[in-house]
């Protein structure tokens, strides 16, 4: 049986300040982190050096503002939209990288100093985590599936090179214990109803606190 469900676009957060000196700090991390992520990110866009070449002109337009130097400000602003938009462009080049490989999204979000976009109860996605009442404890839920009669699991911890099976359920939510906190774990599920055995779904990853 083929699997029917849409595949979503994960979106990624910058998270962006409006305060200038807080906005420059977030923007130098970023450029800073990718650049210590040059396997995960290897072709940034723009180039860091163009990032750090406009971080350092936002820089010195902002302490000519407070020095009060007239149009200072004007100038401040408009270099704060530059950096504004290479941070923007730099996070759609992390998204693809991300949607091309769901199972590592949130390491690599990680790598960029970026995160991941909540996805909202509008769009409650196929399958979501959620830590446990002990560390090292995950949750997982998945949506319903009309006609379900056994939810099937597996859990990964090399970013979905291998899988390892977990038991069965007849409810749509499983729970993993003992894991390592500080590690990523990624879960799957497929269902099986009268047609028939279901596809694997997309994974989904979380870090085990």
């Amino acid at each position: 049986m083929k699997n029917t469900r849409n595949r979503r676009t994960v979106r990624v957060a910058l998270k962006l300040p409006g305060k200038v000196a807080d906005f420059i700090v977030r923007a130098q991390s970023i450029h800073d982190t990718m650049g210590a992520n040059t396997t995960t990110l290897p072709s940034p866009t723009p180039a860091l050096t163009i990032l750090q070449s406009h971080i350092s002109d936002l820089v010195t337009k902002e302490a000519a503002t407070k020095a009060r130097t007239t149009g200072a400000a004007a100038d401040r602003d408009a270099a704060m939209k530059i950096v504004a938009d290479d941070l923007n462009s730099e996070r759609g080049y992390v998204e693809q990288l991300v949607n091309a490989d769901t199972a590592n999204a949130v390491t690599i979000a990680e790598d960029a100093g970026m995160m991941l976009r909540k996805v909202t109860s509008r769009n409650k996605p196929d399958l979501a985590t959620k830590a446990g009442a002990t560390s090292g404890t995950v949750r997982v839920f998945a949506k319903a599936t009309k006609g379900a009669k056994t939810n099937f699991w597996q859990y990964s911890l090399d970013g979905g090179k291998t899988w390892i099976d977990l038991l069965p359920t007849t409810g749509a939510n499983t729970s993993l214990h003992d894991l390592t906190p500080g590690t990523i774990v990624s879960f799957r599920q497929r269902v099986i109803t009268k047609m028939g055995l279901g596809d694997w779904g997309q994974p989904v990853s979380t870090l085990v606190i």
